[in-house]
């Protein structure tokens, strides 16, 4: 079948010369996922690629190993089933923007820009939000902030549900009252001063430990974008060649 719209505007931004004549059930599919190995991903050596340029008997076996490979979900590719062969060219196309984004930061050359005009999001451009306009106009209305228009974009209205969120979970200036007394503090100490004081170290050992917590959660992040693919070179910001 044809290509889903997103990942025909994606393909259009790494500049494939074809992508009109793209169909999941023909050669033309391997030849798209040959043409992001050989020029965007470039994961394999060139001697390596050979399954890949084999469009014969055995090309969905090279498609599986080398999704595996770069850690795209590769399930029921082996079918040839169409849904199985889009989930995989998603994958490879998300991990040559990918690639692409990390050459111009790195080289310094990534441009950003507005888009000409809105994003109106949904299927071929007609808003998928209106349903939520009333209610959330009402709301809106209710923390005095600008009411969205008649037809108004899903990029609008998602920003409008964001600066309700913002409003609605602000934090307050409220003071909270701590009672050193009462502080759990798993000791039996009769002295009240020994005991606010015992109370408070209890309190500082508890933020520490929840700081070390989210210290070592990011360490693992850290660690697990290193070691997600044997062949990732972090000097390189790339993965392969």
């Amino acid at each position: 079948g044809d290509l889903p719209k997103a990942l025909r505007r994606k393909l259009q931004m790494l500049g494939y010369p074809e992508i009109g004549e793209v169909k999941v059930a023909t050669e033309s599919y391997s030849k798209l996922v040959l043409w992001l190995e050989e020029e965007k991903i470039r994961f394999y050596e060139p001697r390596q690629r050979k399954g890949l340029r084999d469009f014969g008997n055995n090309w969905l076996t090279a498609l599986s190993r080398y999704a595996q490979e770069l850690d795209i979900p590769s399930d029921r590719i082996l079918t040839g089933e169409d849904e199985a062969k889009l989930r995989v060219l998603n994958g490879l196309v998300n991990s040559a923007v990918q690639d692409v984004y990390r050459d111009k930061l790195e080289d310094q050359s990534l441009v950003l820009s507005m888009p000409p005009k809105p994003v109106s999001g949904g299927l071929d451009g007609k808003p998928q939000l209106q349903e939520l306009l009333p209610d959330l106009n009402r709301l809106l209305e209710q923390y005095s902030l600008p009411k969205l228009p008649a037809g108004a974009a899903d990029t609008e209205t998602i920003a409008a549900l964001q600066c309700l969120k913002t409003r609605m979970c602000h934090v307050g200036k409220g003071r909270v009252e701590l009672d050193l007394e009462n502080l759990p503090i798993a000791a039996a100490i009769d002295d009240p001063e020994v005991r606010k004081a015992a109370g408070m170290l209890r309190l500082l050992h508890n933020i520490e430990m929840g700081q070390l917590q989210v210290n070592v959660n990011q360490v693992l992040n850290e660690l697990q974008q290193l070691t997600a693919n044997p062949k990732t070179d972090a000097k390189l910001g790339k993965v392969g060649t």
